[in-house]
């Protein structure tokens, strides 16, 4: 007889880098379970502070900033969906960053992070319109 047990390893618990592991827990938190596709057009305001609040405390490295970006080219040009930034407590602080829409738009900075950020990407579909679905991209960066 045998048994199987299969469960999601965790943080420092496997041969993934930190931002790696992060990045397959965060879409698994963003992604829509029945489609596959981040829902960008169920957000009809505060896209920022919907998306911050779907991500799992869990899904974040513990003691460790975590900056989180999604975007997809919306009318020929790189279009940022939502962003949204953790400190190492797992606390958001997307309210206190230039939001996505400014022209000046990127990652927190001085906020105390190192030089050598841990930056991970991976492709994903974006809905950006119900049933226009994008190429999308996903970016972390943890420190």
């Amino acid at each position: 007889m045998y048994a199987v047990y299969m469960d999601s390893v965790r943080f420092g618990q496997a041969d993934r880098t930190t931002e790696e592991a992060a990045i397959e827990f965060i879409w698994a938190d963003l992604e829509d379970g029945d489609r596959g596709v981040f829902p960008a057009s169920e957000y009809a305001t505060d896209m920022d502070g919907a998306m911050a609040a779907a991500i799992d405390r869990e899904s974040l490295p513990p003691g460790q900033n975590v900056y989180i970006m999604l975007r997809a080219y919306d009318d020929a040009e790189p279009t940022v969906f939502a962003e949204a930034h953790f400190d190492s407590d797992g606390d958001s602080l997307t309210d206190q960053q230039v939001a996505s829409t400014e022209p000046d738009f990127g990652p927190p900075r001085g906020v105390g992070e190192p030089d050598d950020i841990g930056v991970a990407t991976r492709s994903v579909p974006i809905e950006v319109t119900p049933g226009d679905v994008r190429g999308g991209t996903l970016h972390v960066e943890v420190w």
